[in-house]
């Protein structure tokens, strides 16, 4: 049983192709070697009617009747010659399936001739004698059934089945390679290898299966990525776990002994795990939304303005305030709860940072130009070293200054309010302000 596309495609188009070549040969045959066989016959009948009258006025009936043995013989030709009067001078009878044509070349006084299953031909030869008619019946396909037309028929025949086949192969190879570097990369892939692509084994083309390798090709670049953040996610997540599990089992053991403060301090752990939990689920999903089309209207406006109120009340316990300086009425397509909480992260972490009696400053913009929304975020805090900026959104990445669990969060805010931007087809970057303090500002697409 024939499995493989290759050969499918191999035998049909051989198959085709020899049904095509039979089918027209057939055909030719039949058909279309009819005019070709009037033509012949009228110019070569003629011929052979004027060598017969010259055979039989030289020669008599002897020679008459050697030459037209000879032409059934060699050329497949049946004849008869009838004189002036329409006598059958070699009293030979008529050929088979004559009669027609002979009696139409009577009536007209020309040369007539008939082509089908039969050919047959009456051709009339003028002398001062009178008229002579050579009346003939032709089989074109007898000789081509003697031994070397045979052979060479079979010849053709193999060699042209053999440049099918050659050609058929081809074009099977053509059609089926990139379908095998696809089977090779998807088997590499589920073998664990997921630096392998498809395209470097596909010839240069521009087609279907070439675009279908190039979209497999994105796919595994997508795979490759989400596995590789997954596994740097999961090495982050386990460093992180390490310390609050580490001071829960101390704690646990203290309450054992009947301290009662160490439970304080469990609840406390507890919380940040639970956050973390939270936020490590929320990047999760982050990351598999990427690329995802969004089409929920949301003003930005009002939903800055919410994020700003929470934040000032959260603030005054630590004299702290977060006032907005400007905030035009902008719409934007996306989520409304991951931008909330993309904008809810940088405003705490510029709340957390920001030096007390001081304010974060927030803006909302809208640019034209380009249409956009400028989201602009501004603390009074330390700053950020200007190598560590690029790093700011990192998951788990924390400034080696503000590591200490007291000051700095879980290292995902950031990280998932990257994400969030990402996901709403923005960008967001961070500065450090010349009088101190960080700025981080968010743009998105109106």
């Amino acid at each position: 049983m024939t499995r493989t596309i290759f050969a499918k495609i191999f035998l049909w188009f051989w198959l085709a192709i020899a049904a095509v070549t039979l089918s027209m040969l057939l055909i030719t045959v039949l058909i279309g070697a009819q005019p070709l066989g009037r033509r012949w016959m009228a110019q070569t009948l003629d011929l052979y009617a004027q060598s017969a009258v010259n055979f039989y006025t030289h020669g008599g009936e002897p020679l008459l009747r050697r030459y037209l043995e000879d032409m059934e013989t060699s050329s497949s030709i049946q004849a008869t010659l009838l004189d002036p009067e329409g006598k059958d001078i070699l009293q030979r009878g008529l050929p088979p399936r004559t009669e027609r044509v002979l009696a139409s070349a009577r009536r007209t006084g020309e040369s007539r001739f008939h082509t089908g299953m039969v050919w047959a031909g009456a051709a009339i030869v003028h002398t001062p004698q009178g008229d002579y008619i050579l009346v003939a019946r032709v089989f074109p396909m007898r000789g081509l059934w003697n031994r070397d037309n045979l052979q060479a028929i079979l010849l053709r025949w193999a060699i042209a089945l053999l440049c099918a086949g050659l050609f058929c192969w081809l074009i099977a190879r053509h059609l089926t390679a990139p379908i095998y570097a696809l089977q090779t990369a998807a088997r590499k892939i589920a073998d664990g290898d997921l630096r392998v692509r498809a395209t470097p084994g596909i010839p240069s083309r521009n087609d279907e299966l070439a675009d279908l390798a190039r979209d497999f090709d994105r796919m595994a670049d997508r795979i490759e990525s989400l596995v590789g953040k997954q596994q740097e996610l999961l090495g982050d997540i386990s460093h992180e776990l390490r310390s609050p599990l580490a001071r829960l089992s101390v704690c646990l053991e203290l309450a054992r002994r009947g301290d009662t403060e160490s439970l304080e301090k469990m609840q406390a752990d507890l919380d940040r795990l639970d956050t973390l939990i939270e936020q490590v689920l929320t990047l999760t999903r982050l990351q598999l939304q990427e690329g995802r089309k969004i089409t929920e209207t949301v003003n930005l406006r009002t939903l800055v303005q919410g994020v700003a109120e929470d934040a000032d009340f959260e603030g005054r316990n630590a004299e702290k305030s977060v006032v907005i300086t400007q905030a035009d009425d902008c719409w934007v397509k996306g989520d409304a709860g991951l931008l909330r909480s993309g904008i809810e992260n940088v405003v705490r972490n510029a709340l957390r940072y920001t030096h007390p009696q001081t304010a974060v400053e927030i803006s909302l913009v809208h640019r034209n130009g380009p249409s956009a929304v400028i989201l602009t975020v501004q603390d009074h805090g330390p700053g950020v070293p200007e190598e560590a900026l690029p790093r700011l959104f990192e998951p788990f990445y924390r400034v080696e200054e503000s590591r200490d669990r007291g000051s700095g969060g879980s290292g995902l805010g950031l990280s998932i309010a990257q994400k969030v931007v990402a996901v709403h087809g923005g960008k967001i970057r961070a500065s450090n302000r010349k009088n101190g303090g960080l700025i981080m500002e968010i743009t998105l697409p109106m």
